[in-house]
C-alpha cells in the first residue's frame, strides 16, 4: 500500500483561491458597511437617543417628585407646628377662663357671705332693739304694778316672781 499523496501540495493553499476569497470577503464587508452598518448605526443611535431622553425625563420626574415630597413634608411639619401652637393657646385660654371663673366665684361667694353677715348683724341689732323695747315696756309695766300694789314686801316678792314668770313665758 503505497499511497502517493503529495503532502506538501495538500498543505499549501492555492494562492488564487486565497486572493479570490479575500476579495469576496472585502466586497462583502464593504456591502455590509454601506448597506447595513450605517442604517443599523443610525437606528441604534436613534434608539440610544430615545432611551437617553426617557432616562432624562424620568430623572426630572424623580427630582420633581422629591421636591414635591419635600414640600409636602414641610407643609406637614408646618401644620403640626401650627396645631401644637393652637393647642398650647387653647390650653392657656382654657386655664385663663378657669382662673377667671374661679376668681369670679370666689368674689361672688365673698360678697354673699359679707351680705349675709350684714343681714345677720342688722337682724341681730333689730332683735336687740326690739328686746330692749320689750324689756323697757315690761319693766315699766312691772314698776307700774309695783307702785299700784305697794302693800308689803311679801306682795313685792310675789309681783317680782310673777314678772319673772311673765318674762320667761314670752
Amino acid at each position: 500500500m503505497n499511497i502517493d499523496i503529495d503532502v506538501l501540495s495538500q498543505l499549501m493553499p492555492n494562492i488564487l483561491t486565497v486572493i479570490t476569497q479575500l476579495c469576496a470577503t472585502a466586497v462583502l464587508f464593504l456591502l455590509m458597511y454601506k448597506l447595513a452598518w450605517k442604517p443599523v448605526k443610525r437606528i441604534l443611535d436613534a434608539r440610544s437617543e430615545y432611551e437617553q431622553k426617557r432616562l432624562t425625563a424620568a430623572e426630572e420626574l424623580k427630582q420633581k417628585n422629591e421636591q414635591i415630597l419635600a414640600g409636602i413634608d414641610q407643609q406637614i411639619e408646618d401644620a403640626n407646628l401650627q396645631a401644637q401652637q393652637i393647642l398650647v393657646k387653647a390650653q392657656a385660654d382654657g386655664q385663663k377662663l378657669k382662673d377667671n371663673l374661679i376668681s369670679e366665684g370666689r368674689q361672688k361667694s365673698q360678697q354673699l357671705v359679707e351680705e349675709a353677715q350684714r343681714n345677720i348683724t342688722l337682724e341681730k341689732n333689730k332683735m336687740l332693739e326690739e328686746m330692749h323695747e320689750e324689756v323697757v315696756e315690761i319693766a315699766m309695766s312691772a314698776a307700774e304694778k309695783l307702785l299700784q300694789q305697794k302693800l308689803d314686801s311679801k306682795a313685792d316678792r310675789e309681783s317680782i316672781d310673777s314678772f319673772i314668770k311673765e318674762v320667761a313665758g314670752k
